[in-house]
């Protein structure tokens, strides 16, 4: 009977596969928290603990604005944001 290896260790010693990174969640914190972000775009903290459970937001109105009160000069990189808040990959023309 052949066994199957285990998986490869990560650098810290765990198997544990990585936690991919939730973007909705660092955006909350560079917001400066969940309350000043609810109050800035007129969100409940249910909706933002939803759309953080579920990694990406459904509200195109909500994810501009957003990305506005967090880059609010650079245009470029807001867009970059609305898109990683809205669950697609960042675009490749603006890098």
């Amino acid at each position: 009977m052949l066994r199957r290896m285990a998986p490869r260790r990560r650098p810290d010693g765990r198997r544990k596969p990585r936690i991919k990174v939730n973007a909705v969640y660092k955006a909350i914190q560079s917001a400066g928290g969940p309350t000043r972000l609810t109050q800035a775009i007129g969100v409940s903290l249910s909706r933002l603990a939803h759309w953080r459970r579920v990694g990406h937001l459904t509200d195109a109105a909500t994810v501009l604005k957003w990305a506005e009160l967090i880059h609010p000069g650079d245009p470029a990189a807001a867009y970059q944001l609305a898109r990683r808040l809205s669950g697609l990959a960042p675009s490749k023309a603006l890098r």
